[in-house]
């Protein structure tokens, strides 16, 4: 047995043959009214725009190799404030949509969250889209994401990338890691940054919900 001293190990992957995501919630979307055709895909609220600025201002000194995003408007709107200090185009992904919500799309969904209709209430106690009648379902969600993250991850060994998209896609992400029973387990605010470290084996987590740019979610989060 050696007698030299031997440090603390560190994240266990081989940091050239992993990819740093940045998963990125989008700012905070327009009110809508329901059932009208903005309701499809709304664009970011003025808030929105002061969250993603102040975003971009806290990763400005960050390499960031690529920028994906999902092709809704909300997602592009603040990607595109990561680019607009890089030299780095957004790359549009249809496959990085927010979940399918069936008969609760155009604004049916946050209708029922308002009012705390009692099916709502029950999917937000399971965290289960299979519960939402007509949607895209949790397997398929899973399933969508995975592989549109993991061809992402694949394409940037060694690199770090932001990829601003959903939270129900965060969530899926990581329910298809680690093979979580909800599909919803983990709050992802607006423009909060999920790292996970990709390797083609195993994917490590370094942290859920980062808004330090916004606030300390530590110390207090900001009333609703």
């Amino acid at each position: 047995m050696s007698s030299q001293a031997v440090p603390q190990p560190g994240a266990l992957v081989d940091e050239e043959q992993v990819c740093e995501l940045l998963l990125i919630r989008h700012g905070r979307s327009a009110d809508v009214v329901p059932g009208s055709d903005e309701s499809l895909d709304p664009p970011l609220h003025d808030l929105g725009h002061r969250q993603a600025e102040a975003l971009a201002r806290r990763l400005d000194g960050k390499d960031i190799a690529a920028i994906y995003a999902s092709d809704l408007a909300r997602a592009v709107q603040t990607a595109g404030y990561l680019s607009m200090s890089r030299d780095v185009e957004v790359q549009q992904r249809q496959d990085l949509r927010e979940v399918w919500l069936g008969e609760w799309e155009r604004g049916e969904f946050r209708r029922r969250a308002q009012t705390r209709d009692p099916e709502w209430l029950a999917f937000a106690r399971a965290g289960r889209w299979d519960l939402v009648p007509g949607s895209e379902g949790d397997d398929a969600l899973r399933a969508r994401v995975a592989r549109a993250i993991g061809e992402v991850a694949a394409h940037h060994r060694g690199e770090s990338v932001a990829v601003v998209v959903h939270g129900g896609v965060i969530n899926a992400y990581l329910a298809a890691t680690f093979g979580t029973t909800s599909s919803w387990f983990a709050l992802t605010e607006n423009t909060s940054v999920t790292v996970v470290l990709a390797g083609a084996e195993r994917r490590i987590l370094v942290t859920v919900n980062d808004c330090h740019h916004l606030y300390d979610p530590v110390v207090q989060r900001p009333t609703p």
